[in-house]
Formats: C-alpha cells, sequence, structure tokens
C-alpha cells in the first residue's frame, strides 16, 4: 500500500498529519510501567517515538510497508538496540498468538483498512490479554472513505470487537483533527 517513492512522500504526510492522534492514542491509553504493547500499523513510527517516552516493558509494532517499517526503525534505533522495540513486517490478522499476551494496543489510522474487520477483532482478542485496553483512532474521512458512512464505520468495528469477546466497547468523537477523528477505546 505504501511503497517506493508514494510511500516515502506519504510517510511524510503522516508525520504531519498524524502526530496529534498519536501523541492522543498514547495519552489516552496511559500505559502503565513495564507494560508489553502492541501498535497496529505504525506508518512513520511517530507513535512509537512517544510510546517509547513512557516507561513501557516492550513494544511491538507491525506494519505491511517496507518504507514504513525503514521509517519508523530509523526514528527509534536506540530503542530497537536496547531491546524495547521490535517492527514486524505485516498486518494484524497475521499476528502470530506466540507474540502476545499484550496488556494494551494502539491503532492510530489503521483500523479503517482491516477489512473485514471481524478477522482482525478476533486475532487482537487472542493477542490481548483479558483486561487489556485498545485505543484506536481514525480519521473521520478516511472512515467514511472506506465504509461509505462514518456511522458504518463505527458500527463495524464496535460489533466485530464485542463479537470477537471485548468486554467494554466505547466509541465517540476524539480531540485530534479538530474533534472530528473516530475514537475507539475497548477493554478485552
Amino acid at each position: 500500500m505504501f511503497e517506493g517513492i508514494s510511500g516515502r512522500i506519504a510517510a511524510k504526510v503522516m508525520e504531519r498529519m498524524n502526530a496529534e492522534a498519536e501523541r492522543e492514542a498514547v495519552r489516552r491509553l496511559d500505559p502503565l510501567q513495564e507494560s508489553k504493547v502492541l501498535v497496529i500499523g505504525f506508518g512513520p513510527g511517530i507513535g512509537l517515538e512517544c510510546l517509547l517516552k513512557h516507561p513501557v516493558g516492550h513494544v511491538i509494532g507491525i506494519d505491511p510497508s517496507h518504507v514504513m517499517q525503514d521509517a519508523a526503525a530509523a526514528r527509534n534505533r536506540a530503542a530497537i538496540e536496547a531491546g524495547r522495540l521490535r517492527l514486524i513486517k505485516g498486518t494484524a490478522a497475521d499476528l502470530d498468538p506466540e507474540i502476545g499476551p499484550f496488556d494494551a494496543a494502539i491503532a492510530v489510522h489503521t483500523l479503517q483498512i482491516c477489512r473485514p474487520f471481524a478477522p482482525t477483532a478476533a486475532k487482537l482478542a487472542e493477542v490481548l490479554r483479558p483486561g487489556a485496553r485498545l485505543i484506536g483512532i481514525t480519521h473521520a474521512w478516511a472512515a467514511r472513505k472506506d465504509y461509505g458512512e462514518e456511522a458504518l464505520f463505527v458500527d463495524a468495528v464496535s460489533r466485530g470487537l464485542r463479537e470477537a469477546g471485548f468486554a467494554r466497547v466505547s466509541n465517540r468523537h476524539a480531540d485530534a483533527d479538530g474533534g472530528s477523528a473516530v475514537l475507539h477505546d475497548a477493554i478485552r
């Protein structure tokens, strides 16, 4: 999806457009000390960088793009070398259950491209420990682009998480994008 020259341009755009949402997701997650956190679709690594400023124990990020892998690795080289960060090429649906369990997960501007969403929700339920928290923030325009209507996106993700066994699922607008981004906050 984000490869070659267009992927490198997209990475630069994401650095500017997504930084606010990345910071908000980490702030809302408020990760516990020494927690193991999954970052789904980490893009150029802004959210990883923000998350790693907290005393988390280990962060694993998954993204299907070589370009995003390279950008995130360059931005977070010290954390990789210290063994605090591991980057995996793939999608959330590709996650090996052995890699978990995770204490928390963040997905910024990625849930809308996990279609159909039910397999992704099932995989998240498999790799997140009971009581783990998932924070997802999505551009409203991206939800509309991929689902036709924002409400259809909200319903698909909320329903998928509930059907996968998440105990609590809430959604509202996030602070990002001037209050128009969609926030999913779920407890496994």
